[in-house]
């Protein structure tokens, strides 16, 4: 998602007419090489799914050891299923957690051409292949900054165990230029997606965060807390836009121990993260 702000301000500057073929081609920035399974935990392999219009896509996954929970990890604008399987593979070495690392349509040398139905389609597929390798198990959906919007587009059509997002943006439209939001036809618009939802939900955002202003945390938490939702806000005072893994390592352990439990009403703080539950009378901190 690194590129995805600049690249929508220079749309402004081109003839209306060209804009509008311009914007998907700035929203997605597949990598053209194709994944790999080098420097990825033990037990580390290729997953295959169809989508619903047939299309053979190729992911990544780890299975969870007994009793242990499983994520289905969906990646930002110019990244891939190994960069992603890589962020969190800790989870899988040190604690057995199963990880399956979703690749879209036109990313990898997967066939197709990405747009957010196309990527609905991609993550419905890799959500049943990771439902059957997560068994009995709980399975945690995560999605990181422009997989954020393909993790909340599944949450609509499909009852998730649960679901968390880094780095969550309110809409594509809302971060381009006005003169070109007429042009965004892939709008992920997260904010009004957020009354449909029905499943536990974790936002997490660096107030570092220099690609998606924490503002749009701030938004969103206060849209899960009008919607009466289960979850809350993760803020982490020194992180940027994709957390250390350490980090994040100890943000998912959490949510998990939450959905064991009943949700705290007060903010908790233990540096650098700071939990503020959806309705918590405290609001989500402001970027310094």
């Amino acid at each position: 998602m690194r590129a995805l702000l600049p690249a929508l301000l220079l749309i402004a500057a081109v003839p209306l007419p060209a804009q509008a073929g311009m914007t998907r081609d700035r929203i997605f920035q597949p990598p053209e090489i194709a994944l790999s399974l080098d420097g990825l935990p033990d037990g580390a392999a290729f997953l295959n799914v169809t989508t619903g219009d047939g299309l053979l896509l190729r992911g990544i996954a780890v299975p969870p050891r007994p009793g242990q929970p499983t994520l289905l990890i969906f990646h930002g604008n110019g990244s891939s299923a190994s960069d992603a399987l890589r962020w969190l593979s800790r989870l899988a070495t040190r604690s057995g957690y199963g990880l399956v690392a979703a690749e879209y349509r036109g990313y990898s040398q997967n066939p197709g051409k990405p747009s957010e139905v196309g990527l609905t389609m991609d993550a419905r597929a890799f959500y049943q292949a990771a439902r059957g390798l997560a068994g009995n198990g709980k399975l945690l959906v995560i999605g990181h900054s422009l997989g954020a919007g393909v993790a909340i587009d599944l949450a609509k059509l499909e009852k998730l165990d649960a679901l968390m997002t880094v780095g969550a943006f309110v809409s594509i439209p809302a971060l381009a230029p006005k003169i070109a939001r007429a042009f965004i036809t892939d709008k992920f618009d997260n904010l009004a997606a957020v009354p449909s939802l029905d499943e536990p939900w974790f936002l997490v955002h660096g107030l570092k965060d220099d690609v998606i202003p924490p503002a749009n945390g701030n938004t969103l938490h206060a849209a899960a807390t009008r919607a009466h939702l289960r979850g809350a806000s993760f803020v982490l005072a020194d992180q940027g836009h994709a957390p250390d893994p350490l980090v994040m390592g100890r943000v998912i352990e959490s949510a998990f121990k939450l959905l064991d439990g009943p949700m705290p009403t007060a903010v908790m703080s233990e540096p650098p993260i700071t939990l503020v539950p959806f309705g918590a009378t405290a609001t989500v901190p402001a970027s310094p």
